[in-house]
């Protein structure tokens, strides 16, 4: 019976050849997005689901509840972890997780690859595939170091890396290591890393390791079966108390008031799964779960479109089906075999779309540039059992809406009538008319969306961050440690070129570069009874002079002060403005300790050393003969970029001869920060334009549908004198209502959605009126010319042919 069935749909398919490309054309866009959309939800969903412990796996992270907010961070300083394993009976083992710079040497081969620095737990915590050597545990010894696939290609090209020694960057020398596993490739993961060693091994470990001032590593805690994160927070309370009270005391000094948790300050644990899209805790991510949410709702909402688009179609057909039925009903064919007959014609249809749809979208996953930073593998998710349920779920689903309604529809029409052919649909349906009004909902919502999502991201890539960020050019160093030394024999080489104005470095890159490395070191201490939190950057001379910062008071370093590289620092005025004081510059205050102190030399106006998307913070320049320097930064005139870039290349050449050259424009680093908004804005773009078309192609079809049957009516008018702009007007205004009708509804949503996204960026536009009012119009006017092409041509048809008889 089933394949009797296919069979007669398959003719149908293939006998209505217009309706079914144009059904296809629909299905296609609709289940290519969809899958696509499947895609990501379930790649992103499911990161960090690899990790056999990940139940039992938290990172760690600090609450600090001030006046004006919470502040939160995930970096500690080096001291906490141990004595959380050593103290805290919940917790069974802990690693931290640092910067280690990014410097690899083999065989007189120096190569840039970022180091990661963890404790001796890390790989018995996390499940990351160990594809050779020690898989128990490689990072038993202090002198191990494991490698991804990646990073093995790189280093040794076809050699086994097992056993070898190599040099490794660990903080701010160089030291050997012995290759002791290799990592295959992963994905999904929120730790990332292609080099990882021990992190006793880091150049300022030994000084630091009692610190819990100075933060810089990210803490992760596994509890031991049976406990609770409640627990590990309470143990992880009386700790701090135990150890570092001085903060406390500061805090009620202050008189900050406790959170409902009874905690002014506290260490918290946020489950591993939720770390991807922590937001809070970890900064601002590549992808966030609002984005995912949104992107899925664009994709549910392009599948429902194109349902509609379908519906509407096939509501045309039934005048040319009406005695198929009609005769089927006479040779006694049930109501429920004629539905499962015109449903599993939608179903071909579908199915045929389906497959069409797969093969695009494996096409656009390897060919459409910046899907990459969703991290989606077909390969690997395409074959899960989840995804292949979720995806036929998806077939069958669109197959019963599409299919459902026009095939219930046709076989409630009376024996008689469509054995006649004299059938007729209400002008006014109300589901007809629903349909139409929620398919311009939804465009209008995209296409208001695709217009203030763009005006956002133009609104954090064009804004002043403090920095010239123009002309200047970003190089990556190969040697760090000797970064000083390298910064100042290039301003040797390029001293005579006009062209450059002036060159310095630092350990942070201003945006992101190609080596996406971003650090953020931040320190505080007690001065008069304040708490002092900044940023801490190292840089090199003429930093503030390179990009353009005004200095507000005092001066920038000099080689003219000899002590300028021992304990000098210029601070920002947000940094300032915490001490209370108005003479700052020239006194010494206590960064920590264990120092004489940072003495104040001079105070500049805040800018961005980090993204838009994060508030602005108090930043401290620190200058020594020691820091290591991963970034020189080269302030150039205007005149050729093009020339002023080629002349840098050839003078690092010549500095670091046999090295990859690394190197950007700032502009486009910072531009590199906003991609997450400018792939929403390119995603809202692309499902504006279908969500339009489909919209458009539905409303075709019901014009097309109420043409045909008030063809008669239209001659008998035409006859009695009426012009063809009031035929046209007279049909064309009850479609144009329900279109205003949509623009009406969609307008608030639109608001309170984008609105609601908006409010996660500190820094951001106002939506204003005239965006409406521009997103209305165009919808109008699209529908206009879409419905106008159809009733002036029906208008204008001899009414001799209209009224002759059947």
């Amino acid at each position: 019976m089933f394949k009797n069935y296919f069979k007669i749909a398959w003719r149908n398919v293939y006998r209505n050849k217009l309706h079914t490309a144009i059904n296809l054309g629909g299905l296609v866009t609709g289940f290519t997005i969809g899958i696509i959309i499947l895609l990501v939800v379930y790649a992103q969903f499911t990161f960090d689901h690899f990790h056999e412990n990940r139940n039992r796996i938290y990172e760690a992270y600090q609450v600090i509840n001030k006046t004006n907010g919470q502040e939160i961070t995930n970096q500690f300083g080096y001291a906490p972890a141990l004595v959380y394993k050593k103290e805290a009976p919940a917790i069974e083992k802990v690693t931290r997780i640092t910067d280690g710079g990014n410097h690899v040497g083999y065989k007189g081969k120096d190569l840039v690859i970022p180091v990661a620095m963890v404790d001796e737990d890390f790989f018995t915590m996390f499940s990351f595939p160990i594809l050779k050597g020690n898989r128990s545990n490689p990072l038993t010894n202090i002198s191990d170091v494991v490698l991804t696939v990646n990073a093995v290609k790189k280093i040794f090209g076809n050699e086994d890396p097992i056993g070898k020694t190599i040099m490794v960057s660990a903080g701010d020398n160089m030291q050997k290591f012995i290759v002791t596993a290799v990592v295959d490739e992963f994905t999904n993961s929120s730790i990332n890393f292609e080099i990882i060693t021990r992190i006793e091994n880091r150049s300022n470990y030994t000084g630091s390791r009692n610190d819990w001032n100075n933060r810089s590593p990210n803490i992760y805690i596994e509890l031991k079966q049976g406990a609770t994160p409640l627990e590990a927070e309470t143990q992880l309370r009386q700790i701090d108390k135990k150890y570092v009270p001085e903060w406390y005391e500061d805090l009620a000094k202050k008189g900050l008031k406790a959170d409902q948790l009874g905690d002014v300050m506290a260490t918290r644990l946020l489950p591993l799964g939720q770390v991807h899209f922590s937001t809070r805790v970890n900064g601002h991510k590549a992808i966030s779960s609002m984005q995912i949410i949104t992107i899925l709702t664009v994709g549910l909402l392009i599948i429902f479109i194109a349902c509609f688009n379908y519906i509407n179609i096939n509501l045309s057909n039934i005048f040319v089906r009406s005695r198929e039925i009609g005769v089927r009903k006479c040779m006694g064919a049930s109501r429920w075999k004629l539905f499962i007959q015109l449903w599993s014609e939608s179903f071909l249809v579908c199915l045929i779309a389906f497959i069409i749809s797969l093969v695009l979208v494996r096409y656009f996953l390897h060919s459409v540039g910046g899907l990459e930073q969703l991290k989606i593998s077909s390969e690997a998710v395409i074959g899960q059992p989840a995804f292949i349920l979720m995806a036929f779920a998806l077939l069958f689903f669109v197959s019963l809406v599409a299919g459902g309604y026009p095939s219930w529809l046709m076989i409630r029409l009376g024996v008689v009538e469509t054995l006649k052919g004299k059938i007729s649909l209400k002008r006014n349906s109300i589901l007809r008319s629903s349909l139409i009004v929620m398919q311009f909902v939804i465009a209008c919502i995209m296409i208001s969306s695709t217009f203030i999502i763009y005006r956002q991201f133009k609104y954090l890539q064009d804004s002043d961050t403090g920095v010239d960020k123009d002309n200047v050019i970003s190089v990556q160093l190969h040697n760090p440690v000797k970064g000083k030394e390298t910064i100042e024999k290039l301003r040797s080489l390029l001293a005579n070129d006009p062209r450059i104005i002036s060159i310095s470095g630092s350990d942070i890159n201003m945006g992101r570069g190609s080596d996406h490395r971003t650090v953020k070191s931040t320190t505080d201490f007690t001065f008069n009874n304040q708490t002092i939190r900044t940023n801490v950057a190292s840089v090199d001379y003429d930093y503030l002079k390179t990009f353009g910062v005004k200095l507000l008071e005092g001066r920038e370093f000099s080689r003219s002060f000899g002590t300028d590289t021992s304990n000098s620092v210029v601070i920002s005025q947000s940094v300032a403005e915490q001490f209370h004081d108005k003479n700052l510059v020239g006194k010494t205050v206590g960064a920590d300790s264990s120092s004489r102190g940072w003495h104040i030399v001079g105070i500049f106006n805040d800018f961005h050393l980090y993204t838009l998307e994060e508030k602005l913070e108090p930043l401290t320049l620190t200058i020594s003969n020691n820091a290591p320097l991963y970034y020189g930064f080269v302030k150039t005139a205007s005149q050729n970029p093009v020339a002023n870039m080629e002349s840098v290349k050839k003078a690092m050449a010549f500095l670091e001869p046999g090295q990859e050259f690394n190197a950007s424009f700032v502009n486009e680093n910072i531009n590199n920060w906003y991609q997450a908004e400018k792939m929403m804005s390119i995603l809202f773009s692309i499902a504006a334009f279908v969500a339009i078309v489909l919209s458009c192609s539905g409303l075709l079809a019901m014009v097309l549908l109420v043409v045909q049957q008030r063809v008669k009516e239209i001659g008998v008018r035409k006859v009695l004198g009426a012009s063809v702009q009031s035929i046209s007007m007279l049909i064309s205004k009850e479609f144009l209502y329900l279109v205003l009708i949509a623009i009406l509804i969609a307008i608030p949503i639109a608001w309170l959605v984008m609105n609601q996204w908006l409010n996660s960026f500190p820094y951001r536009i106002h939506i204003q009126l005239w965006m409406f009012v521009l997103v209305a119009f165009t919808a109008l006017v699209v529908a206009m010319i879409t419905i106008a092409a159809n009733t002036i041509r029906a208008a204008m048809q001899n009414p001799v042919t209209s009224l002759r008889a059947e």
